[in-house]
């Protein structure tokens, strides 16, 4: 499918659900892991339109689905993954919510993408630590209509996709009015943008920012995750406040801002949310430029 089709089909399911929704890790707890089919399951059960998927490459080149850093945590070892061949990370079996060790294994994504082949949208992450085996890795599973790479803004990771024309979708992670700047230099079949803000007060969110992003046709992507104390992905408008606060103060008032895809552990509740709420989001393009003077696009 050719980019532009792609991307109107995109848009146009947006427009139908009011929001995407993207299933942090999938949807685990209990029995089920993050990263892993039975929790890609269950997330497409509580109505995700995205999978986000964390990347990990072994010594011998061979693909996982498992984000490093939680090895003590899934397998019970201090170690790097990224560390390790395919053969000792298969030797692991995962622990459950409870810390108890079960028979699910870490998952190789080979296995992963091809049973979801047709099924949704899949935001691969973390996938920068290895960009060029990586994107030829998931060139072959033939998923351009599914997959959406993402990294931080590096020169070096975007002047690599536009250099050799990669046939898959594209979102960065921007902090900063400059970061989009930066990504808006190339040409990328860019399908969003993951928005990270600790206040409400951050340029990059302000209405003609995102009017001027939808007049481009790029999707804004908002992390309502809630991971620990410490990290604040939007301005504290995050998924613990929507369950023990209020819903409509914290995933409305993001909907009314114009975010278009939001990344929860909590896909049911944000989808029943949604169902049951009027939207008063109005993207009406009212900006046509970029203001290199003032630092804001404009």
């Amino acid at each position: 499918m050719e980019w532009q089709a792609i991307q109107e089909t995109i848009l146009r399911r947006k427009e139908q659900s009011r929001i995407l929704i993207a299933a942090h890790r999938g949807t685990c707890g209990g029995y089920i892991i993050p990263n892993t089919l039975p929790a890609f399951e269950n997330a497409l059960k509580h109505g995700a339109d995205i999978l986000e998927i964390d990347a990990i490459m072994s010594t011998d080149g061979e693909f996982y689905a498992f984000h490093n850093g939680k090895e003590k945590v899934v397998l019970g070892v201090d170690r790097d993954i990224r560390q390790m061949s395919s053969a000792e990370i298969e030797s692991f079996r995962c622990f459950n919510a409870d810390g108890d060790p079960i028979n699910q294994k870490v998952e190789r994504l080979d296995d992963i993408l091809e049973h979801l082949k047709g099924k949704c949208l899949i935001n691969i992450d973390r996938a920068w630590f290895y960009w060029e085996p990586a994107i030829k890795f998931l060139l072959r599973h033939h998923m351009s209509d599914q997959i959406i790479l993402k990294s931080h803004v590096d020169p070096k990771l975007l002047g690599f996709l536009q250099a050799q024309q990669v046939d898959l979708m594209y979102m960065p992670i921007v902090y900063t009015l400059d970061q989009m700047h930066t990504v808006l230099k190339y040409q990328l079949h860019l399908i969003g943008a993951e928005l990270i803000f600790e206040d409400l007060q951050n340029p990059l969110i302000q209405e003609e920012n995102m009017h001027f992003l939808h007049s481009r046709q790029i999707m804004t992507w908002v992390n309502t995750i809630t991971l620990d104390d410490n990290h604040v992905f939007s301005g504290l408008l995050d998924d613990l406040r929507a369950i023990t606060v209020s819903e409509e103060e914290t995933w409305g008032r993001l909907i009314d801002m114009g975010f278009d895809i939001f990344q929860t552990d909590w896909p049911l509740l944000l989808r029943q949310f949604v169902n049951t709420r009027g939207t008063s989001n109005d993207q009406t393009t009212i900006v046509s430029h970029i203001d290199p003077l003032e630092g804001k696009i404009v």
